[in-house]
């Protein structure tokens, strides 16, 4: 089995069974398969009921965004409260807090509710995203953690590939979709009770802050800027620049689907590159791709086939940029450390994801629609040439020991 020669391959940086590893990898997997589900449908549904009801593109970018802008504000002090609180604990209050959010949407039909509500819902779900993360970097290697996060970043996407597609069938109004993406979260504290008895410590004693992490390696965490301000930006307003540029809001929803589809495939292959040559070079080419693939979708928006090619290929590197951050995070820290790196690389990732979809917004009401690719397509190349710059000059090159 593939899974099994990941997980098996080089000595594991915790102390398991090669039976506990693959356990406790698959419920980890299987919550943020849970969880993407949830998150699939909220953005989409967000941007297109509150296009139904008349809103601007930047204030329908600003309430996308508060679930990122509720992590950025809480994500700080987490460590501390899963210290005192407890792993496991801490993972399901974040997941109850998510469920009540979800549940009070429909019944505050108002922009500045659904503002509240949304950052609500992002506080909660901020919780079981940090613990997963340094879940799944506990149990990888620096032979293998390329693969092993994008097998997790992966059930992610495959949850966000759902998402819209629930959308499609459920319909915007009433409680279904609601009920649904409650449910999701619901489902996802199930795989966490099963495997209590095989999660991973989190390590308490660190040697560092977030000042310091960040001058450790600043790559990774240029990586996940980027991929929060590319990957939310298009989320949240491609639907949206698709109808505005004269097709109808299912071909908005489907290509939204492929392109998480391609989140879901192309990780492995990203991550096997990223385990066999330097991941700031891998990092680099797929800024330079997504770039030019971004910009194609303002000349090929009437080949369809076409355009679902590249938003395949655009979410797969959307994904990337993630997910190969976050195994180059895996390397440059010890375990001790990895909680705090963890939170630092969220942050990071939440103020690149709390600012695209309000710029891409802004951009789109000044240059209707091209303004969101043109916003996407300068942040991914201002990266590649960083990425590009650092690996040139060897920096983040030798691995903090573990």
């Amino acid at each position: 089995m593939v899974l099994e020669k990941i997980l098996d391959a080089g000595p594991q940086a915790l102390v398991m069974t090669a039976t506990q590893r693959r356990w406790s990898l698959a419920a980890i997997i299987l919550h943020m398969l849970a969880i993407g589900v949830a998150l699939g449908i909220g953005f989409p549904l967000t941007t297109l009921v509150l296009d139904s009801w008349g809103i601007e593109a930047w204030l329908i970018g600003l309430v996308a965004t508060m679930p990122s802008i509720g992590m950025l504000v809480f994500i700080p002090l987490m460590p501390r409260l899963i210290a005192g609180l407890g792993m496991l604990p801490s993972m399901y209050l974040g997941c109850l807090i998510g469920v009540v959010g979800y549940l009070l949407l429909p019944l505050a039909p108002s922009v500045p509710a659904w503002i509240g509500l949304r950052f609500l819902v992002g506080v909660g779900l901020s919780l079981p995203w940090l613990v997963g993360e340094t879940w799944i970097n506990s149990l990888s290697t620096a032979e293998n953690r390329g693969r092993v996060v994008a097998l997790y970043g992966a059930a992610l996407f495959l949850g966000l590939a759902a998402g819209p597609s629930v959308v499609g069938y459920t319909g915007i109004e009433g409680w279904a979709p609601f009920l649904v993406a409650a449910g999701a979260v619901l489902l996802a504290m199930v795989p966490l009770a099963l495997a209590r008895k095989v999660a991973p410590p989190m390590h308490q004693q660190v040697s560092l802050g977030y000042r310091q992490a960040i001058n450790h390696a600043p790559t990774v965490f240029t990586a996940a800027l980027l991929a929060g301000f590319a990957e939310m930006g298009l989320y949240a307003l491609l639907p949206l620049y698709v109808i505005r540029g004269g097709l109808d809001q299912d071909f908005s929803l489907l290509l939204l689907t492929v392109m998480t589809l391609g989140g879901l495939f192309m990780p492995y292959p990203i991550g096997w590159l990223a385990d066999h040559y330097s991941k700031r070079l891998v990092l680099a080419v797929m800024g330079f791709w997504a770039t030019l693939l971004v910009i194609s979708l303002a000349f090929i928006l009437d080949i369809t086939w076409l355009v679902y090619l590249v938003g395949f290929l655009i979410g797969g590197l959307m994904l990337g940029f993630y997910t190969v951050g976050l195994a180059l995070l895996g390397e440059r820290f010890k375990l001790g450390d990895l909680a705090v790196a963890n939170a630092a690389f969220i942050l990071f990732y939440e103020a690149g994801a709390s600012t695209g979809p309000v710029v891409s917004g802004f951009a789109m009401d000044l240059w209707d629609p091209y303004g969101l690719l043109l916003v996407v397509a300068s942040g991914t190349g201002l990266f590649a040439l960083l990425a590009v710059g650092r690996s040139l000059f060897k920096q983040d090159e030798k691995p903090e020991p573990l």
